[in-house]
């Protein structure tokens, strides 16, 4: 069979491109995992949503994006100019479906309260754009990679948790014995939730959101994720002298709440100042 110039070349041009946009497909893989490990330490709970990843131990969120350059710019510096533009709105993209996958409460999605109010969603949208650059990739072809990141914390708490310190008692308290709380919920199979609840025995809710100071809600969030309770407790969250409770089970099946047995209701009272500024912990598989 004769295969004209053309047509061999085209095939090969086709070999080509088909070989480079593997090497790109792995390599942007390679930066999301480089990523993912650079931010996170081995306690550190990383959640893959989408196209992105959610770190759980200080309420961030990452994605990266993908721009290629444009074959019709005047010169490389311009091609590479537009490929950056592209990459950011990419992970622009990448970094939007990431939140919205994350989940707020037991039972209920960031996409899910957004869908409710174009202002919430037009909010949410604004703080995303303003994501940190923390990686820049360039390429022989043109090409560029970005990983992105922002905070579940701040602003897009402020907007997701309007009620964020509604409960919170503001009489004068004893100091508390305790500076924080870490709460052991391995062999759960629990899923973090922005706004975790602990709860007793009869349902009661015990810490919510609503009880934790708005300005350190804001500030540090409603509680963060580790693998290991050795970590947990000698995180600065929970700063020098945490409690330990062991979770009895979860509120339901699925849920992000946590059952607290009546036998350590005493040592979550004891918390009570620290779990005002929001000072706790949660282990998780």
């Amino acid at each position: 069979v004769k295969v004209n110039a053309g047509a061999s070349n085209t095939c090969r041009r086709y070999k080509v491109m088909t070989s480079q946009q593997i090497k790109r497909v792995l390599t942007i893989l390679t930066v999301s995992l480089m990523a993912a490990v650079s931010w996170a330490g081995d306690d550190d709970v990383v959640q893959s949503v989408g196209h992105g990843q959610v770190h759980w131990g200080d309420n961030t969120v990452t994605a990266t994006g993908s721009g290629a350059p444009s074959l019709k710019a005047a010169n490389v510096a311009v091609a590479r100019l537009g490929a950056e533009r592209a990459a950011k709105m990419d992970a622009f993209r990448n970094i939007l479906e990431t939140v919205k996958g994350v989940r707020l409460s037991s039972g209920q999605s960031v996409s899910a309260m957004m869908d409710t109010s174009p202002q919430l969603k037009s909010r949410v949208e604004g703080v995303l754009r303003s994501f940190k650059v923390v990686d820049t990739r360039y390429y022989s072809d043109g090409g560029v990679d970005v990983v992105v990141q922002a905070p579940l914390t701040g602003v897009i708490l402020d907007a997701l948790l309007p009620k964020a310190g509604s409960s919170e008692d503001k009489a004068a308290v004893a100091v508390s014995e305790h500076t924080g709380l870490v709460v052991n919920a391995r062999g759960l199979a629990l899923t973090p939730a922005i706004s975790p609840r602990l709860v007793d025995e009869d349902g009661n809710v015990i810490y919510s959101a609503a009880f934790v100071n708005r300005d350190a809600a804001l500030q540090r969030g409603i509680a963060t994720y580790h693998k290991s309770v050795d970590a947990a407790t000698k995180s600065k969250r929970v700063a020098t002298k945490p409690v330990l409770v062991k979770a009895v089970k979860l509120a339901a099946p699925g849920s992000s709440d946590l059952v607290i047995s009546a036998a350590d209701l005493a040592k979550v009272a004891s918390a009570k100042n620290a779990l005002q500024q929001g000072r706790i912990v949660i282990v998780v598989d």
